[in-house]
C-alpha cells in the first residue's frame, strides 16, 4: 500500500543530503583559511547554513504536503458499458461498450417482451446497485465501495444477477486505489468484473403486492478474480409501492479467490444492495 510513498521518500533524502554535503564542504574549506577568528573564517559557511536549513525545512514541507494531495480520494474514470454486458458471460471490449443508463432501459424492455410471451414473468434492471467490502486488518480496516453495479432480478422465478468492474471499487485514498488493482492484489486489467449468478431460492414467500420486509435465501455462483465459488447467504427482500430493495451481507475467504495478498485480513465482509424502481 505505500510503495509508492517510499518511493519518493530517497528523494526527499537526496535533496536533503546534497544541501548538508556542501555545508560540510564548505566548512572543511573555511576550516583551512589561515584567518584567526572563528567566525571571521566562517562567516560564509552560517550564511550558508541558515539558508540550507530553509531549503532543508521547505524540503520536508513539500513532501508532506504531497501526501494529502496525491493520496487522497481520486476520482475513478469508468468506460460507459453497458448492463446487459456487465450481466453477460462475455469479455469485456471497447468495441461492444455502451451508455449503461439506455442499455439498461433497452435490456429491461426485450427481456419482459420475450418473457411475456411465454410467463408473466417480469425482469427488473437496474445499473446504480452498490456492493462494498470490509476488511478488518491489525494495521488498519479497509473498506471500499462500488456505487455502479447493473443488477437484474426476476420477480417469478428469483433470479438474481449483479455484476460491477474492479475498478469501480472507490478508496479513501489513490495509493490504495491504485494498488488494489494491481497484479499482485485484484489485477483488474485481466480479471475486470465481480458478478454473481444465482436466485432467491423462497421467493414464493414475498409478496410484491405488500410492504413489508421479507427474509429471503440466496444462492449461487460468485466470480472474484478469476475464480468462482458457490455462495449461499441471508438476505432481505424489502417492497415499497415504489421500489423492490435487496440487501444480503455476507463473508468469503479471500483465498478461496485466489487472493494471497496479506495485506487484508482473511475473511472479507462483503454488502450487496440493489434497488429496482
Amino acid at each position: 500500500m505505500f510503495l509508492k510513498l517510499l518511493k519518493e521518500i530517497p528523494q526527499m533524502f537526496a535533496i536533503a543530503a546534497v544541501i548538508w554535503i556542501f555545508i560540510l564542504f564548505l566548512f572543511i574549506k573555511n576550516s583551512q583559511k589561515k584567518k584567526s577568528g572563528f567566525f571571521v573564517k566562517h562567516t560564509s559557511t552560517l550564511i550558508a547554513f541558515i539558508i540550507a536549513l530553509i531549503l532543508t525545512v521547505t524540503d520536508i514541507w513539500l513532501f508532506v504536503s504531497y501526501i494529502p494531495t496525491h493520496f487522497k480520494k481520486a476520482p475513478v474514470e469508468l468506460p460507459a458499458i453497458s448492463a446487459k454486458e456487465l450481466l453477460n458471460d462475455t469479455s469485456l471490449t471497447d468495441s461492444i461498450l455502451k451508455p449503461i443508463v439506455d442499455a439498461a432501459k433497452k435490456d429491461s424492455t426485450n427481456q419482459t417482451k420475450s418473457t411475456n410471451t411465454i410467463s408473466p414473468e417480469k425482469i427488473l434492471v437496474t445499473n446504480k446497485a452498490s456492493i462494498r467490502f470490509f476488511s478488518s486488518g491489525s494495521a488498519e480496516d479497509i473498506e471500499a465501495t462500488n456505487s455502479s453495479v447493473a443488477a437484474s432480478f426476476n420477480e417469478t422465478t428469483g433470479q438474481l444477477k449483479f455484476s460491477g468492474l474492479i475498478r469501480g471499487f472507490i478508496f479513501d485514498n489513490e495509493m490504495m486505489q491504485e494498488h488494489f488493482n494491481d497484479k499482485d492484489y485484484m489485477n483488474s486489467e485481466a480479471f475486470p468484473k465481480t458478478s454473481f449468478k444465482g436466485n432467491v431460492l423462497n421467493i414464493k414467500t414475498v409478496n410484491f403486492s405488500k410492504d413489508g420486509n421479507y427474509p429471503v435465501n440466496v444462492e449461487g455462483s460468485l466470480s472474484i478474480h478469476g475464480v468462482s465459488k458457490s455462495i449461499k447467504a441471508i438476505g432481505t427482500a424489502i417492497i415499497t409501492v415504489n421500489s423492490i430493495s435487496l440487501k444480503s451481507v455476507f463473508k468469503i475467504k479471500r483465498v478461496d479467490f485466489g487472493i494471497n495478498t496479506d495485506e487484508i485480513a482473511d475473511e472479507l465482509e462483503i454488502t450487496v444492495i440493489t434497488e429496482f424502481k
